[in-house]
């Protein structure tokens, strides 16, 4: 199963002009990452600008290959929107943007519980489950008939807690439903002595002044964890700092996702580039250094 896993690169293309595509692209090639992370702003611009499908394919030809792709997210597309106007329109979205990852043979699809309502509104989890369900209902058969795996990602909110994810999971109990194990989000939510101070905000608005710690994040995902977020933070921010930037232990992170998770197709960067100023070439020796027999 191991010799099986791809390395899949995350770039935070923004506003990055498409005319420099294919450079970027052959850079990724040249630095030996030749596989790519299909992002969530490509995809949900793809939804509105079908020809972007063609902008992007013909820039990666020859160069990189796309082997996970990122969910479009946010109010407007999670699991658990609470718009009922939105709620036909997500469905129909998302099962098209699984049909884009399939033909650009992505192996994963990674998805957002939600956090807005949760957030905002401090809707209980109970009220938020029944539309999750709702959703996975009618996304998993168009996961399995396309052969993609989705992929529900744990965050630092009450709604994206590991325990939550996992809920999702063991009800459904699909071969194509497992989860994406966000290393830099579960750092945030470890009671770690070394950490520093929490936001106001993540303290009163996220989590009404009562952080719910988990120190146990991996294990519990890690049965049926099918890709994941490798990036590093100070443990109370969600920086998506390069490796070796924050306070992971990245030595660790490495043994137990090769060797303690047994369902795992893939690993993805989810380190920011432009966002930390750092180079293509830097991004991708420091996880040549962790995971050197994935190159």
């Amino acid at each position: 199963m191991k010799d099986k896993i791809r390395l899949s690169f995350f770039c935070d293309w923004g506003d990055f002009p498409d005319r420099l595509l294919a450079s970027a692209f052959a850079e990724f090639h040249d630095n030996g990452a030749d596989n790519l992370v299909f992002t969530n702003p490509w995809m949900t611009r793809l939804l509105r600008e079908p020809e972007f499908f063609r902008t992007v394919t013909f820039a990666a030809r020859g160069k990189v290959r796309f082997n996970d792709m990122h969910a479009p997210y946010g109010e407007c597309y999670d699991l658990g929107c609470m718009c009922r106007a939105r709620r036909k329109a997500i469905i129909e979205e998302h099962s098209k943007a699984i049909t884009y990852a399939a033909e650009l043979g992505c192996r994963t699809y990674t998805m957002h519980v939600g956090a807005y309502n949760s957030v905002v509104d401090h809707t209980p989890n109970e009220v938020i489950r029944p539309l999750v369900i709702e959703s996975l209902t009618e996304l998993l058969p168009v996961a399995e008939k396309n052969g993609v795996f989705i992929a529900v990602e744990n965050a630092f909110e009450r709604s994206n807690t590991p325990d939550e994810v996992m809920y999702y999971v063991n009800y459904f109990n699909n071969s194509y439903l497992g989860c994406c194990f966000d290393c830099g989000h579960a750092n945030m939510m470890r009671d770690a002595e070394r950490k520093g101070v929490y936001s106001d905000y993540l303290v009163n608005q996220v989590w009404q002044g009562n952080i719910g710690f988990e120190n146990h994040a991996f294990e519990k995902m890690a049965p049926r964890m099918v890709t994941c977020h490798l990036h590093d933070n100070n443990g109370t921010d969600d920086q998506h700092l390069p490796p070796g930037m924050g306070m992971i232990d990245w030595q660790k992170m490495a043994w137990d996702l090769l060797n303690n998770a047994p369902v795992l197709e893939t690993l993805q960067t989810e380190a920011e580039i432009f966002g930390c100023g750092i180079s293509i070439s830097d991004l991708v020796k420091r996880y040549r250094q962790i995971f050197p027999s994935l190159f």
